[in-house]
């Protein structure tokens, strides 16, 4: 038998897979400013800074709740703590070209989601994050987005 080639060379340590990074939904910022779910909270707290993003429309439904409700400077705050701990993603030319190729195809299967979510849905195709919602019903009509409910294991 015929010596194999030696295939191997040295080179970069053989790395672990990258920790997953994730657009956090509106409905999940309000459970944690509740803080009415410890394993929630947990969960959230063992995230890196790099880990977590924030969409803008995201951050546009939070300030609707600010403005609609109790206008306090506590819950100002809340909304000030939140955008120092996530990364706000830009509302670019490709998460518009992903919004619209996302909301075409839901609406010629039939199958559309709002506005709002198919946005959100848009910029966490387009930059590779996992979804973090409790709505996931809505984006489970979504192709190819992950989704993870850190609230519930359930369909909502």
């Amino acid at each position: 038998m015929k010596a194999q080639p030696n295939r191997f060379k040295p080179g970069k340590p053989v790395m672990s897979n990258p920790p997953a990074r994730y657009l956090i939904d509106t409905n999940i910022w309000s459970a944690l400013i509740r803080r009415s779910n410890p394993a929630l909270v947990e969960r959230f707290s063992s995230l890196e800074f790099s880990q977590v993003f924030l969409s803008p429309i995201v951050l546009g439904e939070l300030q609707v709740g600010y403005y609609k409700g109790d206008q306090t400077p506590k819950r100002r705050l809340v909304i000030e703590h939140i955008t120092a701990n996530a990364q706000l993603l830009p509302l670019d030319g490709g998460v518009s070209v992903a919004y619209g190729q996302l909301r075409a195809k839901l609406e010629q299967a039939g199958t559309p989601i709002g506005p709002n979510d198919t946005w959100i849905a848009a910029e966490a195709l387009h930059h590779k994050l996992v979804l973090v919602t409790d709505n996931t019903r809505e984006f489970a009509r979504v192709p190819k987005l992950k989704i993870e409910n850190w609230i519930s294991h359930h369909a909502d």
